[in-house]
């Protein structure tokens, strides 16, 4: 094993598992070489200070063709310096001679996935495996890694309302920047997530009846009754509170109103008559 980190040095005897094998998994990038050829020496650091950079997103494997002539035999390297990209078991790319550094970036590029891909494979595999620690682990590390990426956190928050880890999922939302804040995706969940909240914490429908009976601009009961009566899958009910709230206090919790009356439009049939009236009611406020 190399001194650096994801680079190992190939034989006859490692070679099917550390560049076969592992090409199953993701790129592996084998750099031919040898002592006395200068630019294969300089395509070799060149290769070896991407590997750092690039942090485990593709493996480098070297190979000194004075000692592993056989391999170089069977992969046809007859001048230096040469590389070949490896996956699913068998070389896709190559390069023989000295490339610019451009070039090889682009060659790696091509055949990684991004992060945020992995992390959240990575994640859906533990989860599918019963390790939600994990999985929520998993994620969390990577939303910190790429901090403007929206689909870490949004996954994240949803396994967290998968698990019933309600305020979890609330907790991480909040702490989202502004801008990830307002795309629609999250968007739309952190109003899904207000509702579930808001039924959760809401006192008995009595009771909310009650307040608003003796106070019609109570927002917070209409919006929590509107709530209940969603998660018992009273649509009728949630439609009429949410475009009664949206007539009074349009601008309730910045806007939820209408985003919420949308979200609740949005599980209906778009033939249902009711999706018709409320949209109505939607864009008439």
């Amino acid at each position: 094993m190399s001194e650096h980190p994801f680079v190992f040095a190939a034989t006859r005897e490692n070679f099917p598992q550390l560049v076969l094998e592992n090409s199953r998994k993701g790129p592996v990038l084998v750099d031919f070489w040898a002592s006395w050829a200068g630019p294969s020496l300089r395509q070799r650091e060149l290769l070896l200070r991407l590997a750092g950079e690039y942090g485990g997103r593709f493996l480098l494997v070297t190979v000194d063709t004075d000692q592993q002539k056989a391999i170089a035999e069977e992969y046809g390297v007859k001048s230096l310096p040469s590389c070949k990209l490896f996956r699913n078991g068998r070389p896709v790319e190559q390069f023989h001679g000295m490339q610019t550094e451009a070039d090889y970036r682009a060659l790696i590029d091509r055949h990684i996935l991004p992060l945020a891909d992995k992390v959240q494979a990575a994640a859906l595999h533990a989860w599918g495996q019963g390790e939600h620690e994990r999985a929520i682990q998993v994620l969390a590390e990577g939303a910190m890694a790429e901090p403007e990426n929206p689909s870490l956190p949004l996954m994240l928050a949803k396994l967290l309302i998968q698990d019933e880890r309600h305020d979890d999922a609330q907790a991480v939302l909040s702490a989202l920047p502004p801008a990830l804040k307002v795309h629609p995706p999250i968007q739309r969940l952190t109003d899904h997530l207000a509702l579930i909240l808001a039924a959760r914490r809401a006192p008995p429908v009595a009771e909310l009846e009650a307040a608003l009976a003796g106070d019609p601009v109570d927002s917070d009961a209409r919006f929590a009754l509107a709530a209940v009566q969603l998660t018992n899958d009273d649509y009728d009910g949630a439609l009429a509170g949410l475009a009664e709230l949206l007539k009074r206090d349009p601008e309730y919790r910045e806007g939820i109103p209408r985003r919420a009356l949308g979200a609740v439009l949005e599980l209906l049939d778009p033939a249902d008559e009711r999706v018709r009236r409320y949209r109505r009611a939607l864009f008439g406020y």
